[in-house]
């Protein structure tokens, strides 16, 4: 536990740094640059809950804007009731501004040590756990929804998600499955976040099925009823999630079947034009290239901006994995797939189920299966990063988005399930780590490696100068006409 504060505390430096001067500047300062405009709505909003709490007025209709008329906030809009929870609270507690630092900020916390604790838990080693937190945590992609979209800054119930579930899968026990209820339902604080969940559910589920079939010719009757019994026991605890959930889910279910015969629009929030599914999809480039706000390679990217190679959104399009990491998770991926070939000559099968009670004594096992699981996941985020199709020499390709949007054309900016790669990546960076420390013996040497390299990832996320905040109480000039 001790070892654990420790690492917290060491995030908490680590994004005090990353977002310099804003926590010094929390109450006039907000995250921002040059093309942030999104998150002042978010603010006003924030005074006017605090503004209708106190005088007893709605906070669901204002007449404020477009008076006399008014305008009604939720009608037709995708609520999420923690998130407005959550910003209700601290907009009657707080200011405006910090009811949207506090998010940020936490938000970036919770990314790093969900992470750790998932990359901890497979890994079992420390150093390389907040490795992986660092590459979560204090990816481009986070800092640009913090300074654009503060409910997309809520990401960190994706790696508290696969953490649960490992942990369910190997201590099938009531608290276990508590948790992993608790965490689907935290989950509705981004719908985002619902979405990108119920694919790494069911790649996980589909990747146990295949790792089973592919490494046993034929499956032992008890190891297909242990599989069979998980994946309904995950079923079971998914439709209770679901029934929780089902007050919220149920308005936007109905308003989805009706959208379906509704005009396609950028203002209707249920049926999105076809059209933008191009737009905001991932490129080329977008997940090589370095963020466009990075001191020194930025300039570098800002060529490429606008470019079918690239993309158009300096907010959507900003992917970046890292060098590093990409470097770390190849090596992951070799040892791998090096280990595999070893067994394959050797003729050697799983000698038990991967998990049961026993899993921690078989660490090539569990290496095996969680790495080969999260490079699946990376293929299957980076495929449902893409545009609908690919156009080769007039032959489409149709990639997930296609048919995802006829089941959900709420859904636009396919890229960024990029922020699943990311994850998978960090993930499989720390297993590239694991498996450099182990060429050393010096507890030392290991310390100042990890060091380096976590040094090497905060470099290239690394995102000012300039500061990116925004002085908000500094009057607009448009004000003193």
């Amino acid at each position: 536990m001790k070892k654990n504060i420790l690492i917290a505390l060491a995030f908490f430096a680590l994004i005090v740094a990353a977002t310099f001067p804003l926590v010094f500047k929390i109450t006039t300062y907000i995250p921002g640059f040059f093309s942030s405009d999104e998150h002042y709505f978010v603010i006003w909003h924030s005074w006017l809950v605090n503004l209708s709490l106190t005088n007893n007025l709605s906070i669901t209709k204002t007449n404020l804007i477009a008076y006399p008329f008014g305008v009604n906030f939720y009608i037709g809009q995708l609520v999420c009731y923690l998130f407005l929870f959550i910003n209700y609270s601290l907009s009657l507690l707080t200011t405006p501004m910090l009811t949207y630092n506090l998010q940020v900020f936490f938000n970036h916390f919770f990314s790093s040590l969900f992470a750790y604790f998932l990359a901890y838990h497979l890994t079992k080693v420390r150093a390389i756990g907040f490795l992986s937190g660092v590459i979560f945590g204090f990816c481009p992609y986070i800092f640009m929804r913090s300074w654009q979209h503060l409910g997309e800054t809520y990401l960190w119930m994706m790696p508290l998600i696969l953490w649960v579930l490992f942990r369910l899968k190997e201590k099938n026990t009531k608290r276990s499955k508590v948790f992993f209820v608790s965490s689907l339902i935290i989950a509705t604080l981004n719908f985002g976040v619902v979405y990108y969940s119920a694919i790494i559910l069911i790649t996980f589920c589909l990747y146990l099925i295949l790792y089973n079939w592919k490494n046993m010719s034929i499956l032992p009757k008890e190891l297909v009823r242990s599989d069979i019994l998980y994946l309904k026991g995950i079923f079971s605890l998914l439709i209770i999630s679901f029934l929780f959930l089902l007050p919220q889910f149920y308005p936007i279910i109905k308003n989805t079947i009706f959208s379906y015969g509704t005009r396609p629009s950028a203002f209707n929030l249920y049926h999105r034009p076809f059209e933008d599914l191009f737009e905001q999809s991932a490129r080329p480039l977008s997940y090589f290239l370095p963020a466009v706000v990075h001191p020194v390679f930025g300039k570098f990217t800002e060529q490429f901006i606008g470019s079918p190679l690239y993309g158009m959104s300096f907010t959507e399009h900003t992917l970046y994995l890292g060098w590093t990491p990409l470097v770390l998770a190849f090596v992951a991926v070799r040892r791998w797939r090096r280990m595999r070939r070893e067994r394959k000559k050797l003729g050697t099968v799983p000698l038990q189920n991967q998990f049961n009670s026993s899993i921690g004594d078989n660490p090539l096992q569990r290496e095996d299966f969680y790495i080969g699981f999260f490079v699946f996941l990376v293929i299957v985020a980076w495929v449902f990063s893409q545009p609908p199709w690919w156009n080769i020499f007039g032959f489409k390709i149709y990639m997930p988005s296609f048919f995802m949007y006829k089941i959900l054309p709420m859904f636009r900016a396919y890229c960024r399930f990029g922020i699943v790669v990311m994850l998978a990546v960090a993930v499989l960076a720390g297993f590239g780590l694991k498996f450099i420390l182990e060429r050393f013996k010096s507890q030392k040497i290991k310390l100042v490696v990890a060091a380096l390299f976590c040094g090497l990832v905060l470099f290239e996320f690394w995102n000012w100068p300039p500061y990116k905040v925004i002085d908000i109480s500094k009057v607009p000039a448009v004000y003193y006409w």
